[in-house]
């Protein structure tokens, strides 16, 4: 996914320097049948663009799981339940 969103895997990393405060959640997502990277990609790369604080990293996608870890390095008291809401909002 390298190269796929300003905020996603190593178009986090410099956003992500001196974030000494970045506790990434892991997020494990079971799917039905995903399409393929292309459509998991656009997914995934769609939540940084909806919630620009977010930062996503470690993506991976198989036809029955999508994981990732995502996380906020500028809200330092962003919880686990705050990551759920917005994700079911979205």
């Amino acid at each position: 996914m390298s190269g796929t969103g300003y905020n996603i895997d190593e178009g986090s990393k410099d956003y992500l320097e001196g974030a000494s405060k970045f506790k990434p959640v892991k997020v494990e997502l079971k799917v039905s049948n995903a399409k393929g990277t292309d459509e998991v990609n656009y997914w995934v790369n769609e939540i940084t663009n909806q919630y620009a604080d977010f930062v996503i990293t470690n993506v991976k996608a198989d036809p029955n799981q999508i994981s990732f870890d995502i996380g906020s390095p500028s809200m330092e008291d962003l919880t686990a339940k705050d990551i759920e809401f917005r994700l079911k909002e979205y």
